[in-house]
């Protein structure tokens, strides 16, 4: 058979779902490096077997991002604070925090431009950031959860139209090659 129609109708599905997941991160406010919403990517459908194989590839930590995270229990293994060192030293997460306050509570440089942000300050921000992040969690921003559960209304009658349309293509096929 034929799978024209259901390639394209996926193919379709697959890029306004991917928007939407884009319009959703920004609702929700979960894109502050920027990364996140730059990952999204878009594999090209595929067959395997006779099984149809639609993603939308992301970095890994959506899932805490969507879903939160509780308060950790029994330890942690550092993760955390590497990964809020990580993000904390681009320029873009710096510029849209502001500068870091001296210990004398006053801000060190100007606020928009993020300058001030030495190796140390971000050490010791990602430390008290992961230790409130360890007692506390992180509170659920549902931004995949709520675009896949609009999509999925759509999807069972768009693939049932494409579905329909393809076996109709393949019969008249059929009957075209037995005529010969």
């Amino acid at each position: 058979m034929q799978d024209r129609k259901l390639i394209e109708t996926l193919n379709e599905f697959q890029q306004e779902y991917a928007l939407l997941i884009e319009q959703k991160m920004v609702e929700k406010k979960v894109n502050a490096s920027g990364a996140l919403s730059e990952s999204v990517a878009l594999p090209k459908i595929s067959l395997l077997g006779q099984v149809y194989n639609m993603q939308v590839t992301m970095l890994d930590y959506w899932k805490q991002v969507d879903g939160g995270r509780g308060p950790t229990t029994g330890g942690g293994d550092g993760a955390v604070r590497r990964n809020l060192e990580k993000w904390l030293s681009y320029q873009s997460v710096q510029a849209k925090i502001g500068t870091p306050k001296s210990s004398k509570g006053t801000r060190t440089a100007k606020k928009s431009t993020g300058e001030g942000w030495t190796a140390t300050r971000i050490k010791q921000a990602a430390f008290f950031m992961a230790r409130n992040i360890h007692q506390r969690g992180t509170k659920a921003k549902p931004f995949l959860s709520e675009a896949a559960a609009e999509m999925r209304p759509k999807l069972v009658p768009e693939i049932t139209k494409a579905v329909k349309q393809d076996i109709i293509y393949t019969i008249d096929e059929i009957e075209k090659a037995l005529k010969k």
